[in-house]
């Protein structure tokens, strides 16, 4: 899971403040739909999944990059002094010093912990349902149970891919933040590595080294991260590189957890056609030097007989002259 950086400076958020103030009145909805905030689209696609039409969403950090960079805007402020719940991790440093300057009243929902695996995803749902129903009145309930037998169906049809592919044979160097659902899909972690910023010269030799001693097949890095380590990494071992994402609406066929998790199995899992594919075209090229080298072997041994053939003729006619 992605780190936040510490909160704004005080004088940003008053600034901030300041600007939001002279924003335009944004009029109310019809029916006066509860406003809820999320700070990023893994909370955010939850609530609109389960909730829909019943309330109105802002999600504050684009899901394209590491919520460790966002930097707080004045629309930010105006959305959470409006808002009668406010979802977080609690790893969003900026989210204190914002709220207080906003003078907002919502309460702060806080659900933090993984959310790459199955076992995430249903622990996201029910805490969000949860806070949905006590806190604002709404029953989801049949919403949360049609998803949680989706996802339960979706993890089932997962497992079963990543055995038949043989998914625990591989070797796998993996960006921290993508740890959890690549071990869950049964690849072997041989090595891992965190944030690129935070990762030396020393310590990438460390996972060259790893790598090449054993046998890894597939670098994964966080998109969210920065992908440039992880593709200079397979570069230098020869291995695959693959791309995941750890925050739902980047792609638009990911906008829940679900659709989230099923993506990023495609992704890791067709790793493996092209890792065959590599394997197959390693296997013509010893074949073909075989039979070079074969080829070799038999003209000389052509040669060879050539010249034994010419020596016994030329030995015949002196012996019959």
């Amino acid at each position: 899971m992605v780190l936040l950086r510490g909160a704004a400076p005080p004088i940003i958020i008053l600034i901030l403040l300041v600007l939001a103030s002279w924003l335009p009145a944004i009029q109310p909805v019809a029916g006066e739909k509860p406003l809820v905030v999320a700070t990023t689209s893994v909370l955010g696609s939850v609530i609109e999944d389960l909730a829909g039409d019943d309330v109105e969403v802002i999600i504050l950090v684009s899901p394209t990059i590491c919520p460790a960079h966002y930097d707080v805007k004045p629309s930010d402020v105006y959305a959470i002094s409006r808002a009668k719940l406010i979802f977080y991790h609690g790893m969003e440093g900026w989210l204190s010093q914002l709220y207080e300057a906003s003078g907002s009243s919502a309460e702060l929902i806080k659900i933090s912990g993984g959310w790459s695996t199955p076992n995430g995803v249903r622990r996201y749902y029910e805490e969000v349902a949860g806070a949905l129903s006590s806190r604002l009145g709404l029953d989801v309930s049949a919403r949360l149970e049609q998803r949680l037998m989706e996802l339960d169906e979706a993890a089932r049809r997962i497992m079963n891919e990543a055995g038949n592919r043989g998914a625990s044979s591989i070797n796998v160097i993996v960006m921290e933040w993508q740890r959890d659902f690549v071990e869950w899909l049964g690849f072997k972690i041989a090595g891992s590595f965190g944030p690129p910023e935070k990762v030396s010269s020393a310590d990438v030799e460390k996972l060259v080294k790893i790598g090449r001693e054993n046998d890894v097949a597939v670098v994964v890095s966080n998109l969210q991260s920065g992908i440039e380590l992880g593709e200079n990494l397979a570069g230098m071992i020869g291995a695959v590189h693959v791309v995941l994402s750890n925050f739902p609406g980047v792609e638009p066929e990911t906008k829940t957890l679900i659709d989230l998790m099923r993506r990023n199995a495609e992704k890791l899992l067709s790793s493996l056609d092209v890792l065959e594919v590599r394997r197959d075209l390693s296997r013509a090229r010893a074949e073909a030097e075989f039979y070079r080298a074969l080829s070799y072997c038999l003209a000389a041994v052509a040669a060879a007989e050539s010249i034994i053939l010419a020596y016994v003729l030329v030995v015949r006619r002196w012996r019959k002259a």
